[in-house]
């Protein structure tokens, strides 16, 4: 593949190898420009492959956006569907909230209390 050819070389156990373990990323003056990136908003059950296909017309580009977005983990980096992401919450915060289920999530969306206010549901349309 062209694209490990600059990955350096590397001795292991006595052999020589392409090192691909190091990490890359965009050069600074591609990240700082706003005008070389397009405003897009990831929809409701979305992936990083449906997203590469839209823009660059292959799945194969998914690791441009992951780049592009600085994703190392796509698991738990990419937005979740919003059932599982209310799953997340109930798990994380009932034992906070001291409630289950629907509960947590009303509690979490309390007003009258400022440092709950950690979920914000917002409806598209």
């Amino acid at each position: 593949m062209k694209y490990f050819k600059h990955f350096p070389i590397i001795n292991y156990k006595g052999t020589r190898v392409r090192d691909i373990t190091r990490r890359t990323r965009f050069i600074k003056e591609v990240t700082s420009n706003p005008y070389l990136y397009m405003p897009y908003t990831v929809n409701e059950g979305e992936r990083i492959q449906d997203v590469a296909q839209d823009y660059y017309g292959s799945v194969d580009y998914d690791w441009v956006v992951m780049m592009a977005n600085n994703i190392i983990d796509p698991y738990f980096e990419w937005p979740l569907e919003e059932k599982d992401f209310k799953l997340y919450l109930i798990a994380k915060y009932a034992e906070e909230s001291g409630l289950t289920g629907e509960d947590v999530l009303a509690w979490l969306q309390d007003e009258g209390i400022d440092e709950n206010i950690i979920y914000y549901y917002k409806p598209i349309g």
